[in-house]
């Protein structure tokens, strides 16, 4: 995710020193225009989580997790942020943005968009960290691949059989008669 580098509040604040939920309402009731980043150790590696603020709404969040290049975005991140913050090793940063480069990042980043509450907020709030987020991530790595997919669809025991060589089928027959004038 590239961000602009935007002007620095507060950088470096320890995450096991602070009410994250608080922080939250704070940069609401200043009417922020920026994001928060916040940066932990996981269990396997380092992540990182983003709140974009608009106006001191929260708009947008994005997780990444930098051991597996995958990136989450919108309300599965802004969990996942909220999941962070319970780290015991790891640092937030604040930095200031105009409302123009907010914008941008909204319109170049709409699956990004979300808009938790106050009420989703407190739901949210963990006491101590969870690496099953990362569980998740780490299970679905290959999610896209033929082999995964047909697992998905319980076709995993499907096994292609080869034809004894020079026997062909019906189908062979038919594509090699449809395409043996396409040559010609």
């Amino acid at each position: 995710m590239n961000l602009p580098p935007g002007i620095p509040v507060k950088v470096g604040i320890d995450t096991a020193a602070i009410d994250f939920p608080s922080l939250l309402k704070e940069l609401k009731d200043k009417v922020f225009n920026g994001y928060l980043a916040i940066t932990i150790e996981g269990s396997s590696g380092i992540e990182e989580g983003i709140v974009v603020f608009d106006n001191g709404k929260i708009v947008a969040s994005f997780y990444d997790y930098f051991k597996y290049a995958k990136q989450i975005m919108g309300d599965l991140a802004f969990q996942r942020v909220m999941n962070a913050a319970a780290a015991r090793h790891g640092i937030s940063d604040i930095f200031q943005l105009t409302n123009d480069q907010v914008q941008l990042i909204l319109a170049f980043n709409e699956q990004a968009i979300c808009l938790p509450s106050d009420a989703d907020i407190k739901k949210l709030k963990s006491e101590t960290f969870s690496a099953l987020f990362e569980e998740q991530v780490k299970e679905g790595d290959g999610s896209g691949s033929k082999i995964e997919i047909m697992k998905k669809f319980k076709l995993g025991d499907v096994e292609k059989k080869e034809k004894p060589q020079g026997e062909t089928d019906d189908a062979d027959d038919f594509l090699r008669d449809l395409f043996k004038g396409k040559g010609q």
